[in-house]
Order: structure tokens, then sequence, then C-alpha cells
């Protein structure tokens, strides 16, 4: 009691970093539901409808004298997000109206998940920032009822992706509020039923009761990590029940699941008891999976949106009837494309698993069975290698060197360990360190840094799954029963009695948050603000890992007897810093600080998005011309509309021509810009249309957004980039005492998964005025390689200091001490390859001495002449920074379709593509031709940036050979034509592929028809002046090509004989 109280009194006397108080109290905090147009305001609905609404666009009908296209239809999105904010022990409509008052204005930040079909789907990362409208809805009652206002703002969709991100920050005006992050995703298990939302896969129970989670034992939420739109949980004792959330468990149903529950116990198959509960469950981007006894049902839900439906089941659907299956276990990430499910096999059967691939819609689940006769415990995919790693009994060797892992190890005792104060123990082989066996249960693979962790009675640990380390300092009584990781270099696992231990990857010391004496400080500290999400009496459902961090959902049971079932963050930094406060301070105050260094900075750090390659588009609400600055039904709907709108240019913005603006905003208001000051005129003078001015700068991509002196989220890097950050260091003691000719106590880590892939390079440098040393990181690409790499920072000290804040985000730098970042190698999405019609008119220009268009030209797409070279040219376009430049690899260009009208293309062959473009075709086929001609080993040209111009020739086999005229013009083709550089160049590991529309015209007409012409006309000469000059014209047009070419060789023949004979005497 004594050591508590002096802890408590450190506590008020040393105040905690901001981090963890903003964590301790009940601050004001954003809140966010969805609503629809028709009920703006009222409920809060959940996100299922998937389909545009068209409402919007009869406002847009009447918006004259306004910067819009009025040929465009208008759409706009189901919902609207209804944000406010709350505050503890104050009225929330005073405040929020209070902080309207004051200025306050909440920025929204939607972030949209790529989706996983990427053959499908276009994968990109996406975001859009919006500012909330405010909006008052008008009702009946006393005055102070009847102007409840909230902000709003469109929830925007895009095709593909199921999962979104919604962050909401202020405008740093009025009142003080943290930002706040939400997932906000689309439930495809939903339906309307006779205007009531209801479950597609059973009965939603409105009364969640004590017997559904009181002592029952937590388990773990299986997911694929970032892509699942909806979560599932099973374990409701007895009830074949499950918990369902769409928002990461923020609001959570219990639904009762329409399936038959049989039993099917059977010799092959023993079962001990029937059971209706729901053991395994797993949810992927469109299909959740459970496991009642030994059966395995999956129900895919109604997704997506966009050109093509994918309608999921009506009932859930059985699968591997004939197996007897004890176990599904999760694959969590995705990869090429599809997703994946295991499922191990029992009773007769055991030693198999079932291997099932989630990919295409509508859904492909096949499964193969896979593995050896033996007791598996656990089964990992890696993706990687495309191997299997087993957990089984019964092998006395690896197989494979990698896969097989034998149960009976014998392992050391912890006990014994203790005694020595060892942490770990290096496992060299199969030696025998004491007689208590080894109870393995499952397997943990972090696929990026190659970390596998055994876990059952005991924790060993292994880089290369070969030699193993065992983390002595658990103890050997207990048994994890589920082990959650962030991916990003935490693990948490749960034992059997509910005891919650934390550790981090590449750290060999295992930290028990619950029960712990910093659990139980954190505990009385939340007592004591009279914290909602804690309780003397709770149980715990589950713990997870979300975008958020560590999250734990726990069934609370007030002093009423009254219950509820909440997620709260699980405290994870905070438990370790009241820890370490206990361990430091046992007895005295004492000022001293364990840290190596006070604070941590990062500087000169370069613009994210070239790194993170995230897209994002700003828009604002549109001007409205109301004294309080409140929008209206009519203005709200036009705000969805433009939003819609701007992404929608964006989807489709995929042009083959570059544009001199390569920004799909561009074209938007290219043609307004001139008349934006008569916009503003209009809505100065309160005469535009429905009180509502639209701002066009208040629509655009945003190219340059700030570091804001973060690190980013991860990294791209292609072949000769290379990023630099330097985070200086203050350290906490004078830097001048030890700056000269003495060792410094502040060192810079860099450790890799993959250091043949990745270099880093590390400069230091001490800053003596500022007391900091600074730290200058260079990562750059080192070896081939399209794997994800994974680096993480950690700042070491001597032995001398305090060595537990090394690895672990503790106490001054919480958050800072340890951060992990994934480097992607290979082609940074967002860029694109695309036709440089502009410089490819210039060229053309300057080399041939002339140009002739079309005699109808088409400012989007220009002509070019058959008789002169042709000569390309490309621009690489990073549709991400906006930047843009000319391609100078290497590329093949082919001839794929082609028609005498862009409305009449006709697609070739691959047979005809090959005889219309390679040089090595002798049939007569050949469209065109290369001076310089070089080629690889499929016999197409690689062209290059500074390649001689193509020639047209279009011989007698090939499809644009003797067009015929249909009209007095010379006849033209239009050209299919396909560009790529795969395999062929080696500047970029991007794989580029263009295919545009290239019109030629001025095709000659071939001997044989020019004469046929020449004799139709002259059989039909007469002293007409008309046919005589028709007559003529053919004659030119087919004897001019062969005299002009007689002309240039008669030229140079007797130019040469003119040189010949002035160097003879000069050369006498």
């Amino acid at each position: 009691m004594v050591s508590l109280l002096l802890l408590l009194l450190l506590l008020l006397l040393l105040p905690a970093p901001v981090q963890l108080w903003a964590q301790l109290e009940d601050t004001c905090q954003w809140q966010v539901v969805l609503n629809k147009y028709q009920t703006l305001g009222e409920g809060n609905e959940r996100f299922f409808n998937q389909e545009p609404v068209s409402d919007v666009d009869k406002y847009f009908e009447e918006l004259v004298d306004s910067p819009i296209d009025h040929e465009e239809t208008y759409w706009g999105f189901p919902y609207f997000l209804k944000i406010n904010f709350t505050c503890p022990g104050e009225n929330s409509e005073a405040f929020v109206r209070g902080g309207h008052l004051k200025g306050l204005i909440p920025i929204v930040l939607v972030t949209f998940y790529a989706p996983v079909n990427f053959r499908r789907w276009k994968a990109e990362r996406l975001q859009i920032e919006m500012k909330g409208a405010p909006f008052r809805r008008h009702g009946e009652g006393p005055p102070q009822e009847a102007c409840v206002m909230n902000w709003y703002t469109p929830m925007p969709m895009k095709n593909g992706t199921v999962v979104m991100e919604v962050e909401i920050s202020s405008n740093q005006v009025g009142e003080l509020i943290g930002d706040t992050r939400y997932m906000i995703n689309i439930n495809g298990f939903l339906k309307k039923d006779k205007d009531k939302l209801i479950f597609t896969l059973g009965s939603e129970v409105t009364a969640m009761t004590h017997r559904h989670f009181i002592n029952a034992p937590s388990r773990p939420v299986w997911a694929t990590v970032d892509q699942a739109p909806v979560l599932i949980l099973g374990g409701i004792p007895e009830e074949k029940m499950i918990l369902i959330s769409d928002s990461s468990f923020r609001d959570i149903s219990l639904v009762e699941l329409s399936i038959n529950s049989c039993w099917l116990g059977s010799l092959h198959c023993p079962q001990e008891h029937f059971t209706a509960t729901i053991y395994d469950t797993i949810s992927t981007e469109s299909v959740l999976f459970i496991r009642q006894n030994q059966l395995v049902y999956y129900f895919t839900g109604n997704y997506f949106n966009g050109p093509v439906s994918f309608h999921g089941e009506s009932n859930w659907v059985q699968v591997l009837h004939s197996h007897c299956i004890k176990k599904l276990c999760p694959v969590e990430f995705h990869s090429n494309g599809s997703e994946y499910i295991l499922a191990l096999a029992g009773g007769d059967q055991e030693g198999f698993f079932h291997f099932g691939i989630i990919t295409g819609s509508p859904l492909q689940l096949p499964f193969s069975e896979k593995g050896p006769p033996c007791w598996l415990h656990w089964v990992v995919y890696d993706m990687k290698e495309n191997t299997f790693l087993l957990l089984m009994d019964g092998v006395e060797t690896l197989g494979e060197g990698r896969g097989m892992l034998p149960g009976e190890i014998h392992c050391s005792s912890a006990g014994s360990l203790a005694d020595n104060d060892m942490d770990f123990v290096m496992l060299l082989g199969m030696e025998a360190y004491t007689d208590y066996p080894l109870v393995p249960k499952g397997l943990f693979y972090n696929p990026f840094t190659h970390l596998l962790l055994i876990w059952g009675n005991a924790i060993l640990q292994s880089y290369d799954n070969k030699n193993y380390i065992y983390m002595a300092r658990f103890p050997k009584e207990s048994s994890i029963k589920y082990m959650v990781g962030s991916y990003r270099g935490q693990v948490i696992f749960v034992t059997e009695n509910e005891e919650i231990w934390f550790i981090v990857e590449g750290s060999f010391k295992v930290h028990r948050l619950y029960p712990s004496d910093g659990w139980q400080t954190f505990f009385t500290l939340s007592q004591m603000q009279a914290s909602s999400l804690y309780s003397t009496n709770e149980t715990s459902v589950s713990i997870f890992y979300d975008r958020m961090g560590p999250q734990q959902l726990v069934y609370l049971v007030n002093k009423k007897g009254e219950g509820k079932l909440v997620k709260r963050p699980l405290p994870v930094n905070q438990i370790l810093v009241y820890q370490l406060l206990g361990l430091t301070y046992p007895a005295t105050l004492s000022y001293n600080n364990p840290c190596p260094f006070e604070l941590m900075q990062l500087k000169d750090l370069p613009n994210p998005q070239r790194y993170t390659r995230v897209e994002r588009y700003r828009a604002m609400p549109p001007f409205v011309s109301s004294d309080a600055g409140f929008h209206t039904e009519v203005s709200l709907a036009i705000y969805q509309g433009l939003v819609y709108h701007l992404l929608s240019l964006h989807a489709k913005y995929n042009k083959p021509y570059a544009d001199p603006v390569h920004d799909p905003t561009w074209r938007w208001w290219k043609d307004k810009k001139q008349h934006q000051a008569f916009y503003f005129y209009k809505a100065s003078n309160f005469e535009s249309m429905y009180g509502v001015h639209i701002e066009m700068d208040g629509y655009e991509k945003l190219y340059k957004l700030n570091s804001q002196n973060r690190l980013p989220e991860y990294i791209y890097l292609d072949k000769g980039t290379i990023y630099t950050a330097g985070p200086p260091l203050s350290p906490s003691f004078p830097l001048a005492d030890n700056f000269l000719g003495q060792k410094r106590h502040l060192r810079l880590a860099v450790i890799m998964a993959d250091p043949m892939c990745v270099s880093a390079t590390v400069k230091e440098q001490a800053l003596v005025n500022r007391n900091a040393m600074l730290f200058q990181v260079r990562w750059a690409k080192r070896t081939v390689g399209d794997w994800e790499q994974w680096l993480n920072l950690v700042f070491l000290s001597y032995p001398q200091l305090f060595p537990l804040p090394l690895s672990l985000p503790f106490s001054h730098f919480l958050g800072q001490g340890n951060d992990m970042i994934p480097i992607f190698i290979g082609c940074p999405p967002g860029k694109r390859l695309a036709f440089d019609v502009t410089l490819t008119l210039q060229q053309n220009k300057e080399t041939n001495k002339r140009y002739f268009d079309c005699v109808y030209p088409d400012p989007e797409m220009p002509c070019f002449l058959f008789s002169d070279p042709f000569f390309p040219f490309f621009l690489i376009q990073d549709m991400v920074t906006g930047e843009s430049g000319s391609f100078n690899g290497s590329y093949v260009l082919k001839v794929i379709g082609g028609g005498a009208s862009k409305y009449n293309i006709v697609d070739y062959s691959e047979a005809d593509i090959y005889r219309y473009n390679s040089p090595k075709d002798d049939t007569d086929s050949l469209i065109w031709t290369v001076k310089d001609n070089w080629m690889d080993s499929h016999s197409f040209s690689i062209l290059r940036y500074n390649s001689s111009g193509i020639e047209w020739l279009c011989l007698e086999n090939s499809p644009c050979h003797d067009i015929i005229p249909k009209h007095i013009f010379s006849p033209d083709f239009y050209f299919k034509i396909m560009v790529s550089n795969r395999d062929v160049d080696t500047s970029t590991y991007c794989d580029y592929q263009l295919t545009f529309l290239l019109h030629v015209h001025g095709l000659p007409l071939s001997p044989r028809r020019a004469l046929f012409f020449l004799g139709v006309s002259l059989s039909f000469s007469c002293p007409s002046p008309s046919l005589a000059f028709i007559s003529f014209y053919i004659f030119w047009c087919f004897f001019w090509p062969g005299l002009k070419k007689w002309w240039s060789h008669f030229k140079w023949k007797v130019n040469d004989i003119i040189m010949a004979g002035e160097g003879g005497p000069r050369a006498s």
C-alpha cells in the first residue's frame, strides 16, 4: 500500500507525457454516424447500399451561371457522414453550436483500401479530403431543440473498395479536439425486407445476456489483414451465434445463424459430444467461414459495386462434406489477387490439411488435400516461398528443410533459467535441457520479418526455421491458447487462464500485461476518472489488432447488474510505463531520467507521396449565402454530386493521349476558369441559384503534401530511388561533456529482414549547440527483388544506461523508440505510360520539314501522313506527384488491330500480329519497319527514345493495303497500337503497357487499282474539262511517286559526279 501511495504521489508530481494523458482522460471526441439524404440528422444507418443515387441531378440542371457541364449527368452517393463531438459532463448540442460559432470545422479524410483482386479492380492508394458542411435540422418543439446542428460530408465509395478508414481532425479553431479514426466498411450481408434491414446469414438477436459472455473463454478474431470489411467472432456457449461488425467492433450485432446443426459423428470422425457453439470463424474480403463441430460452412456477401455485380449466396454453403475437419487455420494476408484458408483434418484423416483459394467473382473455392500422415497442430502458408510450415508430431527431421517441426522437442525449464537471470536459451539442435515436455499448440509467422514463433506451454523464436531461441521468461505452467500480431513488430498472446503477455519482435523479453502491477495502476486511475470503459466486473471476449492498434473486446457489468459489450484500446504503452516506474522508483522519489534520450524529432523529411504512392483529392463544400453559414438540403445534395463527379473523373482518367496538364480535374474546369470572376460576382450579390456558389479551386488533386515530421507508413523504391531521413535525438545528459574524444551514448540501429536487397547508410553528427545528435539514414535498393521489406529503427545505448527502452515504446518516447517501415521494391503504383502527342507532332514537323493534318482535323487525335517517317514519343506520368518526363527506355511497338474507321476496329490474332509486325516475316504482310532494326527473342523490333522513325509499308498482304477511298480524298486508316517495355527495358521495375489509336492518312492506292481507275476515267473521257481534270488527277497520283523517286535519285547521281570532279584536282 505504501509503494502504491508513493507511486500515485509521483504521478501527481511528474506529469506524464501528453500522449499518455490523452488516452487516460475522457476528453472531447469526434463522433460520426451514417445518414441517408432523405433522413438527414436522424438515426444511424448501416452501410449496405452500394448503388449511386440520381436524385441530385435535378438540382444541377437548375444551376445556371455555374462552372458545371450541363451535358453531364450528376450522381450521388447513398450516404452522408453526420459529424459532431461529445465532451464528458457537458451539453453536447450546446458545445457543437458553440464550436461552430467559434469557427470550428471538422476535416474528414477518407482512405480507400486497395481491393484484393487487382486483375478486376485498379490497385491504387487513394484518399479524399473534405470539410464538414454545417447543417441545422429544423423540427418541432422548443427553439433550443429545433436548431440541433451537425456537420455533414458525403460518404464516398470507390469501385472494388469495401474497406474505408475515416479520420476526423479539426481546423485548429475553437474547441481542442484530438484526431479520431473510424473504420466504416460496406456490409454485404444485409438486405432490405419490407422496409426493414435484416441480415442475410441469420436472424439478429436484439438482447445480449450475461450467459453469452460471462465464464466464456476469450477467442481470437481471424481475418485477412486490412481487407475484411466485416469481422465475425464465435464462441457463444451452446449457441449457433456469432458477433458481427462492419466497423471493427465499434458497432456490434449478435446474429443467430441459419444453419442446420447436425450430429455427424462416426467411427472415422469421432465426436466426444455435440455442441451448437461456433468455434472457428474467419473473415475475408467477401466470404465468411465458420466451423461447427466437424462441419465447415461459408457465406458469400453481396459485393461489389461497379459495372459487374457480385451477388452473394442466400444460404450457408457447406464444403468438405466427406471430410472430418478439426480446426480452421487463417491465412491473414492475400497474395496474387487471391485469399486463402486452411482446414486441418482429424479422425481417420489425421495429418492431412486442405488448402482453399478464394478468388474471382463469382466465388471460386477449390480445396486441395495436402500433407503427410501425422498429427498436425497448426499450418502456416508462406506466400513468398509458396510453402507450408507445419507443426506436427511423429516426424524425426525437418521436412523440406523448413516445413516440419517435431512435437517432442524437450526444452529447458523456465524456473531453473530464471534463477540464473537468463532471458533466453539458444537451441542449436536436438539437445535435451530438461525432462519437461514441450506441448506445442500453434505457429505465428510474420512474412515480412521472417519471424516464426512456436507457442504452447513455451515460446520458441526463429528467423530461419532451423535455429530456435527459447524464451525462458515465460512460465512453463502457463499455456497459450491464441496469439495475435500487429505485423509491425508487436505480438500479444493470451493464455488459457486469460493472462495477457506482450513481446516485441527481435527482443528476448516477455512482459505480462495482465495481471500485473502496471495494469492495476492503470485500472485504479481509470476508476478515479470514472471511465466508462473499465469495470470491476468485466469479462475479456477477445484481443485483436486493427489499424488503431491493439484492441480488447470486453463485456462489462455495472453496479446495477446491466451488461454491455464494448471495444476499448488495450493500453500496452501505459501498462509498461507503470511497470517501468514501479521498478525504477520502489520506495523513494528520484528525478533521474532512466531514458537514454528525452526527445526524438524528425527533420528534413522528403514529401511522403513520392514514396507512399498515395493519391489525394480535396473537395470543399460549396459556398452558401447564409448569414449563419448553414447549408440546406439542396446545397448538401450539390456537395454530394460534386464529390461523386470528382471521383468519377479520377476513375475514368486513363487517356492514352497525354493532356497538356495530366490532372483528372483539368478538363473539368479548363473552359470555365476564364469566367471565375463572373461566377464569384453573381454569388457575392446573392444572385446564384439556390444561394450556392461552386468554387473551382476547392476541387483539386493535391501533389505536395507535407511530411509533418513523421516517417511514412510505407516506402516504395524503384530502381535508383533513395529515401533519406534524419532523426535528431536530445540526450538526457549534457552532450558537450562527452563530445570530444569520448564515446557517445546514443546509437541508431537499422535492422532489415533482407539486407541483401536493401542497403542502409547511417551518418552521425553532433549538434552541440542544441544538445542533440543528428542521424541521417539513407535507404536504397541493393539487388533485384520484388518483395516486401521491413525496416526496424531502434535507438541503442550502452549497457550502463537503462536497457529497457531500447526496443519498447516506453515513457518519454511513446511510440518513438521502435518504428517499423515496410519497403516495397518494385514498380510504384500510380505511374503510367502515355502517348506524348505534343512532342510527337513537334518532332515530326522539325524532322520532316512539314506536317499535313487530316482534311477534317480532330484535336483529340491528330493525323500523320503515310509517306512521312513517324517518330513516336511517350511520357511517364506520375499520377501521385504530378510530375512527368519522357520515357527514355526501350520498348516494343506492335500493331494489334485496325480499321478504316475508328468505329470499326478489328483486333488481330497472335499469328496476324506476328506477320504484321515482325521483321522476320516473309509473307509480304509487314505494316511498318524501322531502319536501325534490333530484334529481341520474340523477333519483334525494339525501339528506343532516340531511334529512327517508323516507315509505313502496308505491304500486299497487310490489312492496310489497297484501301478503297470513300470520297475524293486519299484513303486513311486507324491503327490500334500497343507499346510495352516488358522484358526489354532495364531502367525500371515497371512493366508499362499502352494501347492507343493512331490515325494515318494519305495511304497510296495499289498499282492495279490505280490503273483501273485510270482506265475507267479514260473510257469515259470526253471533251468535258471536268473529266479531263479527273483523268489527269488519277494519272498524276499514279506516276508522281515513281517520278519523284527517280528525280531524287537523278539529283543524287549528278551531285555525286560534281563532287567527284571537284575532288580530283585538289587530290593531285
